[in-house]
C-alpha cells in the first residue's frame, strides 16, 4: 500500500510538472514571437533612422550651399550699392560744381 501512495504522489508531481512544462513551452513560443516582432520593429526603426540621417545630411549640405549663395548675393549687392553711392556722389559733385559755376556766372553778370 505504501508503494501505491508513493506512486500516486509521484504521478501527481509528474502531472503538475508536465502542466508547468506545457505552460512554459507556450510562454516560450509567445516570447519568441514577441522577440521576432520586436526585431522586425527594430529593423524598421533602424531603417527609418538611417533614412532620417541621410535626409539630415542632405539638408545640412543644402543649408551650407544656401549660406554660401546668400553670402555671394550679399557681396554683389554691397558692390552694387557701393557703385551706386559712387555714381550718386560723383553726380552730386558735378551738380555742385555746375551750381557754383552758375552762381559765379550770375555774380559776374551782375558785376557787368
Amino acid at each position: 500500500m505504501d508503494v501505491n501512495k508513493t506512486f500516486e504522489r509521484l504521478e501527481h508531481h509528474i502531472n503538475r510538472l508536465t502542466g508547468v512544462l506545457e505552460t512554459l513551452r507556450k510562454e516560450n513560443g509567445e516570447l519568441h514571437g514577441q522577440i521576432q516582432s520586436l526585431k522586425e520593429k527594430n529593423d524598421s526603426l533602424q531603417a527609418d533612422v538611417q533614412s532620417l540621417e541621410e535626409k539630415t545630411s542632405a539638408a545640412r549640405s543644402e543649408n551650407e550651399q544656401l549660406k554660401e549663395d546668400k553670402e555671394a548675393v550679399k557681396e554683389r549687392i554691397e558692390q552694387l550699392l557701393s557703385r551706386l553711392d559712387s555714381a550718386v556722389s560723383s553726380e552730386n559733385e558735378q551738380l555742385e560744381a555746375a551750381h557754383i559755376t552758375v552762381e559765379q556766372d550770375k555774380d559776374s553778370e551782375k558785376g557787368v
